[in-house]
């Protein structure tokens, strides 16, 4: 049995890749601790899921969105963390703001007398990229953004091994000449919902980017009364209050039917999607991530329950969801054709032809490696 310490920079309430990993770890026999940072400090302090214990650390308020606070509020996190994390066999670190803990860690436990510790790498998202979420023309975000790319491949050049979520990623991560194996945030395949009577289109996940509601709006008032979706958003994020203000707007202009509901958990999933029709996964291109390979989790969730997704055509994603039959890709920025692909959705149904078993196989097997 090892004693693995994963990190991540969110609540993990939830974070489905993070606890799907997590919970593999502890099938497998590993004894494991996810180290998250509650940034709005409103979560339990310590939960046991499936056997992994979370816990999570408060180190004053942090907001999302890449502001001076978010950096302070991490640096204080990372530090926190360092300290809390005993004798471990590995470290697990999700996403690139994590990676100065593992490799503190690591160097600590070598410093003390022992081997050094090896670090996985976990890549979900390029995360440099989040700074240019709130303006991604912005020359001061852009020139940050790059020093967090140089730092980010600096570090990932010192790590024992990297898993990233998409092959786009991994193309990316190989252009700078760094090796990865890729774990995609597969769902297990789950028993199909039947066809939803009502045309009902979903956002189930993180609000971060308002241009993607903009549009989505955009599309449904193009729809005729008679057919018009209503909408189900759920989750909260930076953005939150913003889209909610939009859609209520919306509402009381007597035009949209629609439900806004802030985060929700992983138990009230199926219930959820129950209620939608088609899930919607579409981003600003701007952002950088989602032209180099970025997968949305939401797609992938809604195909093992059946529900087709309207996602970003001309990227990795969109050429995925159209080549395994889990919705339809459309161009970004054009309403009216993000209408019909939504009409078009609607009423169908689609299957997860492959789960999280192989991705499963192929974690495991890295993790074994490191610990021999």
């Amino acid at each position: 049995m090892a004693r693995v310490a994963a990190v991540v920079s969110n609540g993990c309430n939830p974070d489905p890749r993070v606890l799907r990993e997590a919970g593999w770890l502890v099938a497998a026999g590993h004894d494991v601790t996810i180290h998250a940072f509650d940034r709005l400090e409103d979560l339990q302090k310590e939960t046991i899921i499936d056997g992994v214990k979370i816990v999570r650390h408060c180190v004053g308020y942090t907001p999302y969105g890449g502001t001076l606070s978010t950096v302070r509020g991490l640096s204080k996190f990372r530090k926190a963390v360092i300290a809390a994390i005993g004798e471990i066999d590995l470290i697990h670190c999700h996403d690139a703001d994590t990676l100065g803990i593992g490799l503190q860690v690591a160097k600590r436990s070598h410093v003390g007398g022992n081997p050094s510790i090896p670090v996985l790498f976990d890549m979900h998202d390029l995360h440099h990229t989040w700074v240019l979420m709130p303006k991604p023309k912005s020359l001061l975000r852009r020139f940050v953004a790059g020093r967090f790319r140089r730092k980010m491949l600096n570090q990932a050049s010192q790590v024992s091994a990297i898993v990233t979520s998409s092959g786009g990623f991994q193309k990316w991560l190989a252009d700078s000449g760094l090796e990865s194996i890729v774990v995609e945030n597969r769902p297990p395949i789950r028993d199909s919902l039947p066809i939803a009577k009502n045309f009902t289109v979903g956002y189930l996940g993180r609000v971060r980017e308002i241009e993607s509601f903009r549009l989505l709006l955009d599309a449904v008032h193009l729809i005729s009364e008679d057919e018009r979706p209503s909408l189900l958003i759920a989750g909260d994020g930076n953005a939150s209050i913003e889209v909610a203000n939009m859609v209520r707007q919306a509402k009381s202009e007597g035009w949209l039917n629609a439900e806004v509901i802030g985060a929700f958990i992983s138990e009230q999933l199926s219930e959820l999607m129950a209620e939608i029709s088609v899930m919607y996964a579409m981003y600003p291109p701007s952002r950088g991530n989602i032209m180099e390979g970025a997968i949305p989790v939401k797609m992938f969730d809604a195909a093992s329950y059946s529900r087709p997704s309207v996602v970003n055509s001309g990227c990795h994603m969109g050429d995925l969801c159209e080549s395994e039959g889990l919705g339809i890709a459309t161009k970004w920025g054009d309403s009216q054709e993000l209408a019909d692909a939504l009409c078009k959705a609607h009423g169908t149904s689609v299957s997860l032809n492959e789960g999280e078993q192989g991705e499963k196989e192929r974690f495991l097997a890295i993790v074994d490696n490191l610990l021999e």
